[in-house]
């Protein structure tokens, strides 16, 4: 057995045989004790013993290899663990108050990271199975956004490359899936903005570079389906209204470059194979041997060769089954002398209808059947058929031979239709014998038009009645009736047929003074 030795003190020792005598001081010696054990303190024996570090843990003396021993103290939780080693991250054991976690690992990618502290997004740490990126920052802008996810379009922040991220990828909105700012030509229809966006801003397909479905008539040429386009929807130019380039024999008559078209090839219609006119005596001629010819200009020759020149003028060949040809234009404010004569030509002929002229009466009244009295207010009326005028009435031709401007009785009932304006449709109506007026001024007619009564009085108007239109012959007082130099006293010149007065207070046969009479006149014939 192997031997320990412990350091006594011990005291003075009284001896048997000596009285009355003290030792002063004390002496220290070695004695012999036995112990079990390899003298390591950890009563062990074995090949363990003699400096093994295997000290008890927990006996409150620190020995070697231990690096603290608090007894009882050890725990779990404490700053010295039941191991005697001193508390550190990472030992497996959770020190309350330093650490919030300890899973006894350094793997940063569990539930517990560096510092023992639990994961979280934005500590640097790509969590296994739970963060796809973790760039230990909160801004969203860059490739991590603050739920530790890859940025990407839709995700409501704008990223590097991003014009707008609103959070959805609805294509039709001001911001698209693609994350840039929604433009024409992008390949997306805006709602409510765009009506088409076939992904490019070419003006010659189906979808115009304004994001608008391609039409005839915008003024793009689609190609493959148009021929033209010249932005109108107009028949008569070089670029039908069927957008198709126009060319004789299509049926539409080409203004200017075409006399007529009547989309055939027989040269004995009227309308040669060549789209000329034989020369017309009237439109309504024209009517009967080319249907098909529509409103317009045309050159006519109503008397015939050897008689008066051939000249140009409108074709209404729409309104009452066409055929009417114009014949006269007055503005009744243009002048204080009121209508000359019919059986003259007088003026030139403007398209704008902005000047007075006429062409004598006589050249059409042998072949004529009916006239139209029609009349605008306030405003020309360039290329306008009769149903353009805010109010117009038919009436037979009288019967004599010629017209006459005499008139010395009252006037005759006849029958009427109004084309337009109030009181439209059959009805009755007054005019003195062959003068296309009524009322008698030393013999001669007064008004050019039609009464609703059978008086004779150059003044006996005003009732402004559907079928009541007339304007002042230049026998008439009511010619000069103001003075156009002096706007709103020229006033109570004509009657516009029932027209209200919001129309142009003119018109109501001198109800009314309070705007000059800016009526336009003009006589057809068929």
């Amino acid at each position: 057995m192997n031997r320990a030795f412990v350091v006594v003190p011990l005291t003075l020792l009284t001896l048997t045989g000596c009285p009355g005598g003290e030792v002063e001081g004390s002496t220290t010696f070695q004695l012999p004790a036995t112990q079990e054990g390899d003298g390591d303190g950890d009563n062990e024996t074995g090949t363990t013993g003699d400096g093994d570090g295997d000290g008890d843990c927990g006996n409150s003396i620190v020995e070697p290899g231990e690096e603290c021993d608090l007894g009882d103290g050890n725990v779990e939780s404490g700053n010295c663990t039941p191991d005697c080693k001193i508390a550190a991250c990472g030992d497996g054991y959770l020190y309350t108050g330093f650490e919030e976690c300890d899973d006894g690992n350094t793997d940063n990618t569990d539930a517990c990271v560096a510092g023992c502290v639990p994961a979280s997004c934005g500590d640097g740490f790509v969590h296994e199975s739970v963060e796809i990126c973790d760039d230990a920052n909160d801004d969203n802008t860059d490739e991590c956004n603050d739920q530790c996810l890859l940025t990407s379009c839709g995700d409501g922040v704008i990223q590097a490359g991003e014009q707008c991220d609103d959070g959805n990828a609805d294509d039709t909105d001001d911001c698209p899936g693609t994350c840039q700012l929604a433009y024409c030509g992008d390949g997306f229809i805006q709602d409510q903005v765009e009506l088409c966006d076939d992904g490019n801003q070419l003006d010659n397909d189906g979808c115009v570079g304004i994001c608008v479905e391609a039409v005839c008539g915008d003024g793009f040429i689609w190609e493959g389906v148009e021929e033209c386009d010249d932005a109108n929807d107009i028949d008569g130019d070089a670029c039908t209204a069927a957008c198709t380039e126009a060319f004789c024999g299509d049926g539409v008559h080409w203004q200017g470059m075409e006399e007529c078209d009547d989309a055939n090839m027989d040269n004995e219609d009227g309308c040669a194979n060549d789209c000329t006119l034989d020369v017309q005596y009237t439109c309504n001629t024209l009517k009967i041997s080319a249907p098909n010819t529509p409103d317009g200009m045309y050159l006519l020759d109503p008397d015939g060769p050897g008689g008066a020149e051939p000249f140009l003028t409108f074709c209404d060949m729409t309104t009452d089954g066409g055929g009417w040809t114009l014949i006269l234009n007055r503005v009744v404010d243009s002048d204080n002398t009121g209508q000359p004569d019919l059986d003259a030509t007088l003026g030139n002929p403007d398209a704008a209808r902005a000047t007075n002229w006429q062409f004598n009466i006589d050249l059409f009244w042998a072949d004529a059947t009916d006239f139209v009295f029609a009349d605008k207010e306030n405003a020309d009326c360039q290329g306008c058929n009769i149903g353009d005028y805010d109010s117009a009435i038919r009436v037979p031709k009288p019967a004599g031979n010629t017209w006459s401007r005499t008139c010395n009785a009252t006037s005759d009932m006849i029958n009427v239709t109004k084309l337009v304006g109030p009181s439209l449709g059959d009805g009755v109506a007054f005019q003195c014998a062959d003068s296309l007026g009524w009322g008698t001024c030393g013999g001669n007619v007064c008004h050019y038009g039609t009464h609703t009564t059978n008086t004779s009085s150059n003044g006996s108007w005003s009732q402004n009645g559907g079928n009541e239109m007339h304007f002042p012959a230049t026998y008439s007082s009511y010619a000069s009736y103001g003075d156009v130099n002096s706007p709103g006293s020229a006033w109570c010149r004509s009657c516009g047929g029932g027209q209200a007065a919001v129309v142009n207070s003119s018109v109501t046969c001198c109800n009314t003074s309070q705007f000059n009479a800016r009526s336009r006149w003009t006589i057809w014939v068929r």
